[in-house]
């Protein structure tokens, strides 16, 4: 009896409860989840190890271990910086505590928690029997050594070389600074790039333009959902396959879509003064459009609807909400209208009136954290589902609404960023402080409406790298061809033309590149690794 209480696990015999930390880190390695830096966890080892008799002093030795440990376990991980939860922690507290608790419920799911009671269970028995530390132990060198003569022979091989083609002279090379000559260049050549717009509509019949703006959808969620095949989808005429929405936040997105009448500024841009050619707003009330503004929602949030107007130039007043069906509750406890009612509300008042309308509606339907109203239960991909197939149905009816008022119309699709629905590495699910690839991929598409127009082709799919300015170019290219006029038009015509926009996202503290068929991502605007997939 007593050589077994002797070999239970202490604080000075071994690493005691310390292995379970190195045994799920462990673990959480070899499936891929996470790193194993070698120095930094041979010195916590090696702090553990250190044989102190003194009680005191082995006391404070895990107190100082304690944070140190935490810190690792997340410089270990793929997550974004502990600074940009601090930066993003005003936000946070403005979720509803639900919405809170379901992050912490994917970030660790109750399937972990249980995983680590059954670990502690079995080290504890496990531990009267076998020296576990000197396993551990072993197992860390195991762990470590490999990653020695990988790094060995990775610094032996040539840098690879670079194949795509893009907008800008891509790198011979993939190393920290030929990516960051390769960003630099990439901004210069878009500054330099502007839309050729006309300085007036000439004898172009006059048409409405309708942008739908919505947050948190991406071709990879529309899989996931099930919803890629939607009629919603299945009647525009053109249809970019490759477009970035170069941001996984909100806000950047409607500054970025408000200024595509340029090419692709930074990040920090969108907060400075722009030229008013850079403007799309103000190139259409040039043209003679009215504005119109639509959201589903107040639009206080991180002050979206404020920004929007200051540094995007919008000046119309919001398509009043009063009396429409509250059909969610946001993740920050705010109302969110249905889309149907509130187009259907514009459109009504847009009869009145026979001046073209450019006219812009956000909808944060789809947003992560939403409660759907009479059904707070259901979160997370299974609220997401019934959220998007209600959105595309009401959208598919308005869409038939216009087509049957047999007024000239061009609606485009234009999300804001992808809902990260999957998560992967670097962020769970519904997390967006990284632009990754899947969240920028976006479903944008065109359909023009018009009862004498016709489309003479199938529809035109557009399959190189394209972003914001393309936008522009179609709006350019359907004013200066006279689609309006009468008769048939070719989509394929109408997007031949397009500029094409390397694949650069950016949101505060990040960025993210498609090199070839790599992607890389930087986290301090100076160093760069390969973004981790799945």
């Amino acid at each position: 009896m007593t050589e077994v209480n002797a070999a239970r696990p202490t604080t000075s015999s071994g690493l005691g409860w310390w292995n379970l930390y190195f045994i799920v880190k462990i673990i959480l390695f070899v499936r891929g989840v996470i790193e194993f830096h070698p120095l930094e966890n041979l010195s916590l080892l090696a702090l553990l190890l250190l044989p102190i008799g003194n009680k005191i002093i082995n006391v404070a030795r895990h107190l100082i271990a304690l944070p140190f440990a935490l810190w690792l376990f997340h410089y270990d991980s793929f997550l974004p910086p502990l600074e940009r939860l601090v930066a993003q922690m005003d936000q946070l507290m403005a979720f509803e505590w639900s919405y809170l608790l379901e992050l912490g419920m994917r970030f660790v799911p109750p399937s972990a928690l249980l995983g680590v009671f059954l670990l502690v269970a079995g080290y504890y028995y496990l531990a009267k029997f076998f020296r576990v530390s000197v396993m551990v132990v072993l197992a860390c060198f195991a762990v470590i050594i490999p990653m020695g003569s990988d790094s060995d022979n990775s610094s032996s091989d040539s840098p690879a070389v670079v194949e795509a083609k893009s907008n800008n002279s891509a790198p011979a090379t993939r190393d920290d600074d030929s990516l960051n000559q390769y960003l630099n260049q990439f901004f210069s050549t878009e500054r330099q790039r502007v839309v050729d717009f006309p300085d007036t509509t000439g004898e172009a019949a006059p048409f409405d333009i309708l942008m739908i703006s919505i947050c948190s959808l991406a071709w990879d969620d529309m899989n996931i959902a099930g919803v890629s095949n939607h009629p919603f989808m299945s009647q525009f005429d053109i249809i970019f396959d490759q477009f970035n929405s170069a941001t996984s936040y909100s806000g950047p997105a409607l500054l970025r879509l408000t200024r595509a009448s340029c090419g692709q500024p930074s990040h920090d841009a969108l907060y400075q003064p722009a030229d008013s050619q850079c403007k799309l707003f103000e190139n259409l009330k040039a043209l003679g459009y009215d504005e119109a503004l639509m959201m589903n929602h107040d639009g206080v949030f991180n002050s979206l609807l404020q920004r929007t107007r200051i540094y995007g130039g919008i000046d119309a007043p919001l398509v009043s909400q009063e009396g429409l069906t509250v059909s969610q509750k946001a993740f920050a406890g705010s109302p969110v209208t249905r889309d149907l009612e509130l187009l259907q509300r514009w459109w009504a008042g847009r009869q009145d009136s026979t001046q073209p309308v450019f006219a812009l509606y956000n909808s944060a339907s789809l947003h992560d954290g939403n409660r759907i109203m009479n059904s707070e239960r259901v979160f997370g991909t299974e609220s997401y589902v019934l959220r998007i197939r209600r959105l595309f149905d009401d959208l598919n009816q308005f869409m038939e609404q216009l087509k049957s008022s047999g007024r000239n119309v061009m609606v485009i699709l234009i999300p804001e960023h992808g809902g990260g629905l999957r998560g992967d590495k670097m962020q769970i699910s519904g997390m967006r402080e990284i632009a990754s690839p899947s969240i920028t991929h976006v479903p944008v598409a065109v359909k023009l409406l018009g009862k004498n127009i016709e489309r003479s082709d199938g529809i035109a799919h557009v399959d190189k790298p394209s972003g914001h300015m393309a936008l522009s170019q179609i709006i350019a290219n359907v004013i200066n061809t006279e689609v309006y006029n009468g008769g048939s038009y070719s989509a394929a015509n109408l997007s031949s033309n397009l500029p094409e926009t390397a694949a650069v996202s950016q949101n505060e503290g990040s960025t993210v590149i498609k090199v070839g068929n790599e992607h890389y991502i930087s986290l301090d605007g100076q160093h760069w690794s390969i973004y981790p997939s799945n």
